[in-house]
């Protein structure tokens, strides 16, 4: 036995490596998805809660319980610490099937002096049909930094070799601060100390919670108790519950898709949704402690008091369904109108392409009519009315916006320092038609913008990046700038405007998240 262990190095490696896992996955053991909850940071607010309780609230603090009666209750903080952090540089993943890959990987770093260890991303889940599911993802961390700055400069030193590095933050530790609270009169009732946890028979109504696109508005918003009022890394007073997935997911639907649509397109968001959900615990936030927030670069949630008889009913119904793909929960994002054509997911964000997520014309099969292989091709789709199940979102499909010069220029200088803008030149395409890139030449400097996000950012907020541009007059000093685009979104995933044609054309659920999603399957946990 001893030498078969010394001769076999590639078993002992593999061994080696998935004790290594065991040791560091977050998720050891397999989780059924039913049982699993969503760990939600709900807002993120500064310097004070405000909170209305129906019903009687009790406060949990350091072993205290402080009764208050039903009312309007604000939390003030001060005396503020910020929760402490350290900074992870981060030089490669690898999947869960990887383990020697991953342990070579490791050892060679630790030849050359470093201590890398292993972050695990997302979870194990085994269904009550007995399938595993495994979206787990192993980051290596290359080193742990107190400042940013050690961080960035190991991160500058690895470009030398080269090797591309990337930076993460991680809450190591509690926030702390003194908190008054106060009744609707300003009356101070108790000095706390922070994190409180809020506890109630009947849901709390957060005040002021930020909501909508690019948080641009506040609103209410009945969460489930109970809540933890916490301090974040950044000095923020932070709300924090836990929701059963199924329940989450009844304060989505709504928010993401109207509750009048046809229900075949309000089931195929469930499961879409639902499927997104699962692929995306312990992910994104993982190193801060939580799951999502509850604005729409998670997803978007409004609460307990936003459920609707109609989408509980699509809930319902497709119970314990979600898309699978090479097991594990299929990555199944989505946005508002395509524009005509959905997109690949590679040009829209960092990472490798996601099979699930290939761009695809927007229409029945018989009608596609191919990719634009020209710059004067999509302008004569963009400029046109071409056939897609989203056709008949108006003012969504196609959209036209037009900026003087002035106007533009003083849009493009809030993000960069160009000048006067002299042109707008587009760069390469995805196959969708949304850019790639745009380079912007002013009387100062000029810049290239890169990502789907970052262009329509750079000229304030369009709906997409599926757009051409037009100068008027053209030349060196166009008075004008007129663009004509298409969709709104990125444009990946299930178009939810085209989930409504396909409905309206009498398509169910399957046909229409299988027209967006490639390869995928349905697994039922139920």
């Amino acid at each position: 036995m001893q030498s078969y262990w010394l001769l076999n190095g590639k078993f002992v490696a593999a061994f080696a490596a998935a004790c290594l896992l065991a040791a560091t996955s977050r998720g050891e053991e397999a989780v059924d998805p039913q049982q699993v909850q969503a760990h939600m940071r709900y807002a993120t607010l500064r310097g004070q809660a405000v909170v209305r309780a129906s019903a009687p609230l009790t406060l949990r603090v350091q072993g205290r319980a402080i009764e208050l009666p039903p009312g309007e209750w604000t939390f003030a903080a001060t005396d503020i610490r910020p929760a402490p952090k350290r900074f992870h540089v981060f030089p490669k993943t690898f999947q869960s099937s990887e383990t020697q890959e991953m342990e070579e990987y490791l050892e060679e770093w630790r030849t050359r002096g470093y201590k890398p260890t292993v972050e695990t991303f997302g979870l194990l889940f085994r269904t009550a049909s007995g399938h595993t599911l495994d979206n787990r993802v192993h980051w290596i961390s290359l080193a742990r930094f107190d400042s940013e700055q050690e961080a960035q400069a190991l991160i500058n030193k690895l470009k030398e070799e080269p090797v591309w590095a990337w930076m993460r933050s991680e809450k190591i530790g509690a926030g702390s601060a003194a908190v008054y609270v106060r009744d609707n009169r300003g009356n101070t009732l108790e000095k706390l100390a922070a994190p409180i946890e809020l506890v109630s028979s009947e849901p709390l109504e957060l005040q002021d919670m930020s909501g909508g696109f690019w948080k641009e508005h506040k609103a209410n918003r009945l969460l489930a108790a109970p809540l933890r009022l916490e301090i974040g890394m950044e000095g923020a007073v932070e709300i924090y519950g836990k929701l059963p997935v199924e329940t989450y997911l009844r304060g989505v639907l709504p928010a993401e898709m109207p509750s009048g649509w046809p229900k075949e397109a309000l089931k195929a968001q469930a499961v879409v949704a639902r499927s997104d959900i699962y692929a995306s615990l312990a992910t994104k936030y993982k190193l801060e402690g939580f799951d999502f927030t509850a604005l729409e670069g998670c997803r978007a949630y409004w609460g307990v008091g936003g459920h609707h008889p109609n989408t509980d009913a699509a809930i319902e119904q497709t119970a314990g369904m979600a898309l699978v793909h090479e097991g594990k929960f299929a990555t199944t994002v989505f946005s508002s109108c395509c524009g005509g054509w959905t997109e690949n997911n590679e040009n829209v964000w960092s990472g490798p392409p996601n099979p699930v997520l290939r761009g695809i014309q927007d229409v029945s099969p018989e009608k596609r009519t191919g990719v634009p292989d020209s710059e004067s091709g999509w302008r004569r789709k963009i400029k046109g009315d071409a056939p897609a199940w989203c056709s008949d979102a108006k003012d969504i499909f196609r959209w036209q916006r037009r900026y003087t010069n002035k106007e533009l220029t003083e849009i493009v200088n809030r993000r960069v320092s160009v000048g006067v803008i002299r042109s707008i030149r587009t760069g390469a395409r995805g196959v969708s038609g949304r850019l790639k890139s745009v380079t912007i030449t002013g009387s100062k400097s000029s810049t290239t913008v890169e990502r789907e996000l970052a262009i329509r950012q750079i000229f304030g907020g369009l709906p997409s990046a599926m757009f051409i541009i037009e100068a008027a007059p053209a030349g060196d000093a166009p008075e004008a700038f007129v663009f004509y685009g298409g969709g709104r979104g990125h444009g990946v995933g299930l178009c939810q405007y085209g989930a409504r044609g396909m409905a309206v054309a009498g398509r169910n659920y399957n046909e229409i998240v299988t027209h967006y999603f490639k390869g995928v399957r349905i697994e039922r946990m139920r």
